[in-house]
């Protein structure tokens, strides 16, 4: 599977390395040239990556906060609680607290020196193998067994999985419903998804 790394603009290089190193416990991988003078970094946490450049290099230079409308979605490893408690000590900006959600994550937000915003995610339920839904009760197991992977929407009465065809079109008709898509867009974007799923990895 691939691995997304945003690249963000940033203000003051040495103030942003050190938000993430010394306030949210992140690593920095690489720094270029130099830590004392630089102008590319790589920050790191539980295998995600981060990578941060001068703005006023790379045509970006205004007053206003960079970050407006941009949130990158983070699942950490280990105890969130942990961690909120943590940033919480280190005065963090946070934009949102932490609570659970109803699609199984217990997550919060924090804003970085740039106006970037953060959510620190962690899955809270387990996830059906094929469609990703979380599963909170044992009426949603297929066949109402805890111990299948799978989720009621994606079995038979028996618990058994259900076709490929069958699951692509209870998403696509799923997502035509939520998001308002057309069908082709619907099963573009269902074949997409389902396709990094367990069950139907080849």
């Amino acid at each position: 599977m691939g691995m997304l790394s945003p690249l963000l603009a940033v203000r003051d290089m040495k103030n942003t390395i050190a938000f993430y190193t010394t306030m949210l416990g992140f690593e920095t991988e690489m720094v270029f040239p130099n830590a004392e003078n630089p102008e590319y970094a790589d920050l790191s946490k539980d295998g995600m990556v981060l990578m941060v450049i001068p703005a006023k290099d790379h045509g970006t230079d205004t007053e206003e906060p960079f970050g407006i409308g941009v949130t990158l979605y983070l699942n950490i490893d280990g105890d969130i609680n942990d961690y909120y408690r943590e940033l919480k000590q280190n005065n963090v900006r946070f934009t949102q607290d932490i609570k659970d959600e109803s699609y199984g994550v217990r997550n919060f937000t924090v804003e970085d020196p740039d106006g970037y915003r953060l959510a620190f995610t962690e899955v809270t339920s387990r996830q059906c193998l094929s469609c990703g839904m979380p599963i909170h009760r044992p009426d949603e197991w297929g066949g109402g067994n805890p111990a299948n992977p799978y989720c009621v929407r994606c079995t038979e009465t028996d618990g058994s999985l259900k076709s490929f065809d069958d699951v692509r079109e209870n998403m696509a008709a799923f997502l035509m419903q939520i998001q308002d898509l057309s069908r082709d867009m619907a099963e573009e974007k269902a074949d997409t998804y389902l396709s990094g799923m367990p069950a139907w990895v080849e």
